[in-house]
């Protein structure tokens, strides 16, 4: 990872981990663990990035003004803008092919609509984090791969417990997880020609960043 000191300026690269080999032509499954292995990288990669911020969520963090003052604050997380894969996968979510490929609500993917009566359920995020949770646990125990398989098809998540979870006001509080990520509508129609939306999402866009807000 790329980092640059804020104070003197400096750039310089860390190791934050480290790629497990998967031999794809021989080894069975291979597909399978080598999506699980990124998916787990991806959110320890998260958390070790942000673990300061999230505690800082709960229990505030002392922060000192121009003048002197110290404040405390507590960091939110408001937006996160990416495209639907990628929002997919830093939440943990099966991306096209699962039961439910809208993140924020629980539409069938094979559902033409979710107006008037029909509008289907949102996601909860209690619900759906303790699922991977669960699924997370028993992931080391054998003869648990049933169970495990059942969990990931009921909710369309992969058995990774999402370090954005950890955000006071995202996992807990209002339960924002689900509403973080926004698409850039105006990379979506400079750069492709054709958008696809789901029953409640737009599925391409493009840029990733996150945006952080302090409350006092």
């Amino acid at each position: 990872m790329r980092v640059v000191n804020i104070v003197t300026s400096k750039v310089g690269w860390y190791t934050v981990a480290y790629v497990p080999s998967v031999a794809a032509k021989h080894e069975p499954m291979s597909k399978p663990k080598a999506a699980q292995a990124r998916a787990e990288l991806l959110q320890r990669t998260i958390g070790l990035v942000f673990y300061r911020c999230m505690l800082a969520s709960h229990c505030g963090a002392e922060m000192r003004l121009r003048d002197g003052t110290k404040v405390i604050v507590s960091p939110r997380v408001l937006l996160y803008v990416c495209d639907q894969p990628e929002e997919r996968a830093v939440l943990g979510l099966k991306r096209h092919g699962s039961t439910y490929d809208c993140t924020p609500c629980m539409a069938r993917s094979n559902a033409s609509s979710n107006v008037g009566d029909k509008r289907p359920r949102a996601r909860s995020v209690l619900k759906t984090v303790t699922a991977q949770m669960k699924g997370a646990g028993m992931r080391g125990v054998y003869g648990m791969g049933g169970e495990i398989e059942d969990l990931e098809t009921d909710y369309s998540v992969h058995c990774i417990v999402p370090a954005l979870a950890g955000w006071a006001g995202l996992g807990s509080g209002c339960f924002m997880l689900y509403k973080l990520p926004g698409f850039d509508r105006l990379h979506v129609r400079r750069y492709f020609a054709a958008c696809v939306l789901t029953t409640s999402c737009l599925v391409y866009a493009v840029s990733c960043r996150l945006l952080f807000y302090q409350l006092l």
